[in-house]
């Protein structure tokens, strides 16, 4: 287990951002942000969950202080992962338009048709086919899914297909979620066409320390869409957990 850092420390905020995202996610809220401590945006790494989340693992386990993690969809779900490896590793996690589910058998048929589109070069096409669906729809035709095709392709093909093999490797983490003590916040946009609604009140009844906040009109990358609203939930809800 890790140690319990006292309050006066200062805390480290770990940001893991979604599949085909980069620190860009994250930063677009930094200007309206009011968390405290210091911040360390980490990229995806591993092909399995358990890879991927044990890397986070590792990383809060180095940090002296108290660890609180921010995860964005794929993200979040290895915050989630790395949060049930060790109850107490964080005393804090924000969890953003998320899924604590198992992969349906339509999602793991997608995935392995994009790894083979991926391996045959295609991976410009995939992101420019799949970014409208990472924003509310009244935002679909501005410059917002051309940001989000610009950070697959940042990505790169190597890290997506590793990506893909740990969203295959996905499990059912609701029925881990009670073993973990940190507080958290549950975020969720009322248009997500990722992640639905349900699948955030699934995570916030598995907690024991959850609270579920709704932002009106926003898609999956919400802190890209309305960063600022975005930063101000986060904001209000730590203050108040603060107290």
């Amino acid at each position: 287990m890790a140690l319990h850092p006292t309050d006066e420390q200062i805390r480290t905020w770990i940001r893991v951002p979604g599949m085909l995202c980069t620190a860009g996610i994250f930063t677009a809220m930094d200007p309206y942000l009011n968390l405290g401590g210091t911040t360390r945006d980490v990229p995806i790494r591993g092909t399995t969950l358990d890879e991927a989340s044990g890397h986070i693992v590792a990383l809060a386990m180095d940090r002296p202080g108290p660890v609180g993690i921010i995860g964005l969809s794929l993200g979040a779900i290895i915050a989630m992962a790395a949060a049930v490896k060790d109850p107490g590793l964080f005393d804090t996690a924000i969890l953003i338009s998320t899924n604590p589910r198992g992969p349906r058998p339509e999602q793991i048929q997608a995935w392995d048709a994009m790894a083979r589109r991926n391996r045959a070069g295609a991976l410009h096409d995939i992101a420019a086919e799949t970014a409208p669906a990472l924003f509310a729809p009244d935002r679909r035709t501005g410059p917002l899914p051309g940001v989000g095709a610009a950070m697959a392709n940042d990505i790169g093909r190597d890290a997506f297909a590793d990506q893909l093999g740990i969203q295959r490797s996905r499990r059912d983490l609701r029925p881990e979620l009670a073993r973990v003590s940190a507080r958290t916040l549950v975020l969720a946009g009322t248009e997500d066409q990722l992640c639905g609604l349900e699948l955030h009140r699934d995570i916030a009844a598995a907690l024991p320390n959850a609270d579920l906040e709704v932002l009106a009109g926003a898609g999956h990358l919400m802190t890209l869409e309305d960063p600022a609203s975005t930063a101000n939930i986060i904001n209000n809800w730590n203050l108040r957990k603060a107290i």
